[in-house]
C-alpha cells in the first residue's frame, strides 16, 4: 500500500532534518559530497572485536543521501530502491577502527541508466588518506502505487549527465549466483520483525546482510563450512555483493539457503527465499585467517 503523500512528505523533511546535523562538503566538480565521522560506535564491532558488515553498510549510509543533489525529487508518488551492493573491505580498516578513529566518507555519482543511478562510496582514514572501504550502491527509481521501475525522465538525465562530466564513470562489479543444488545446501527460517523495515514499509536493505550473517552462523557452527568452521565473527569479510530482487515484509517467513564456493571454501553464496521465489541473492568472501595472525 502506498504511503500517504502527505506523511511521506513529513517523512521526507524529517531526514532532511537529521542530515543537516552532518557537515557535508561538495566536491569541487560538483558532482559528489563528503564528510567527517568522529570513531565508530561500540555495536559496530562484533563479539570478536572485528567490524560487521552490516554496520559497515549503515556507516556509508551516514553520507546523508537526502542532501545529495541526485535525490532532489521530492515526489512522494516515487522511491529509490536498493537494487545492488558491491563491498571492498581492506584488512586496514580491521586493523585501525576503533572508537576515536577519525574518518572521511566520501560519495559521488558513478554513473546512471535507464531507471537507475550507481553512487560510489569511499570511507578513508582521515588522517593518512588510506582507504579503509569502498562501496558501490546501485539504486532503481520506483513508482510507490506500481512498486516497478520508473525510467528517468529528461531533466533528470540532463542533471546527472552534468555531475558526470569531467568526471570517470565508474561501473559497479557484476554479481551473478551460480547455479546449486539447493537441496544439498544448509538452510534456516527466520521470521521478518516490524522493527526490520524501513520508511518504504519493506525490510530495510541492510537487514538482509544480518540475515546471511545469521545463516552463516549457524553454517559455521554446525560444521557445514569446509573450513569456516566454529564462531564466524571470528572470520573478516573482504569482498560482498548483493542483489535485491523482491520485497519482503513484517510477519513473514523467510528461508535463507548458504553452501561454499568449490573452488574458494573462504567464498560463500546466499539466497533468501519468501514464498518460493527469490527475493535476495549475495556473495560474501572472507579473509583467510593466516592474514590476521598478526593484527
Amino acid at each position: 500500500m502506498a504511503e500517504h503523500p502527505g506523511r511521506a512528505l513529513e517523512r521526507n523533511e524529517r531526514w532532511k532534518a537529521i542530515s543537516s546535523s552532518l557537515p557535508i562538503t561538495q566536491n569541487e566538480n560538483g558532482n559528489g559530497y563528503f564528510t567527517i565521522l568522529h570513531g565508530f560506535r561500540y555495536d559496530d564491532f562484533n563479539r570478536k572485536g572485528w567490524m560487521n558488515l552490516t554496520s559497515l553498510s549503515r556507516t556509508f549510509d551516514s553520507t546523508a543521501i537526502y542532501r545529495l543533489p541526485m535525490f532532489g525529487d521530492s515526489n512522494p508518488a516515487l522511491g529509490h530502491f536498493v537494487a545492488g551492493m558491491s563491498y571492498q573491505i581492506s584488512k586496514e580498516l580491521y586493523k585501525m577502527a576503533n572508537l576515536n578513529i577519525k574518518i572521511a566518507l566520501r560519495i559521488r555519482l558513478a554513473n546512471f541508466g535507464k531507471s537507475s543511478i550507481v553512487l560510489y562510496h569511499i570511507l578513508e582514514d582521515a588522517s593518512s588518506g588510506k582507504i579503509l572501504a569502498s562501496m558501490f550502491r546501485t539504486l532503481v527509481k520506483v513508482s510507490m502505487d506500481t512498486r516497478r521501475p520508473e525510467p528517468l525522465v529528461p531533466e533528470e538525465r540532463r542533471h546527472y549527465e552534468v555531475l558526470l562530466s569531467g568526471s570517470e564513470e565508474l561501473a559497479a562489479p557484476r554479481f551473478r549466483l551460480p547455479s546449486v543444488d539447493r537441496a544439498e545446501c544448509f538452510s534456516c527460517e527466520l521470521v521478518v520483525r516490524n522493527i526490520e523495515l524501513d520508511s518504504y514499509h519493506h525490510v530495510n536493505y541492510s537487514m538482509y546482510l544480518e540475515y546471511s550473517a545469521e545463516c552463516a552462523a549457524q553454517a559455521a557452527a554446525s560444521g557445514y563450512y569446509s573450513k569456516l568452521k566454529g564462531d564466524i565473527c571470528a572470520f573478516c569479510v573482504k569482498k560482498a555483493s548483493t542483489s535485491h530482487l523482491r520485497e519482503a515484509r513484517a510477519g513473514e517467513k523467510l528461508t535463507v539457503i548458504t553452501w561454499e564456493e568449490p573452488a574458494d571454501p573462504f567464498v560463500l553464496y546466499f539466497i533468501v527465499v519468501n514464498k518460493d521465489t527469490d527475493i535476495f541473492h549475495a556473495m560474501f568472501e572472507y579473509y583467510q585467517p593466516v592474514e590476521f595472525s598478526n593484527l
